[in-house]
């Protein structure tokens, strides 16, 4: 007498391919949420640059903030070279200087990694 349906040798097989299956998926699911947080990190840190050197190259070239040398970290700021930055931890700049040229780095540190923007200033 045949019997119709699966043996359980047949479902077994399918419960393995359907597991893989979902496995690969929900990794790829926890890859696309992992990358989308180190974008938005990225964003927020290139945001906190580019808004840092907007306020830095708005300053006069002869100012206190963009002297030869200056290694500056925003989280001992008062307001007075980060303006809106000032406290934050993981902001900081650098300044040098050519003859007639500034060169100003800003640096977001990260858990992730660093983020810089630089942009040079002339004095003409």
């Amino acid at each position: 007498m045949k019997r119709k349906g699966f043996s359980i040798i047949e479902v077994l097989v399918a419960l393995a391919i359907f597991s893989i299956a979902i496995l690969g998926i929900g990794a790829a699911i926890l890859y696309s949420i992992n990358f989308a947080k180190q974008n938005e990190q990225r964003e927020e840190a290139l945001y906190k640059a580019d808004k840092l050197l907007n306020y830095l190259m708005s300053l006069s070239y002869d100012h206190f903030c963009l002297a030869n040398g200056t290694q500056y970290r925003c989280e001992t700021d008062n307001g007075t070279c980060c303006n809106d930055l000032a406290g934050d931890p993981e902001v900081g700049y650098s300044v040098n200087e050519t003859p007639d040229i500034k060169t100003i780095k800003v640096t977001v540190s990260l858990k992730n990694g660093n983020y810089t923007l630089e942009q040079i200033k002339g004095n003409w």
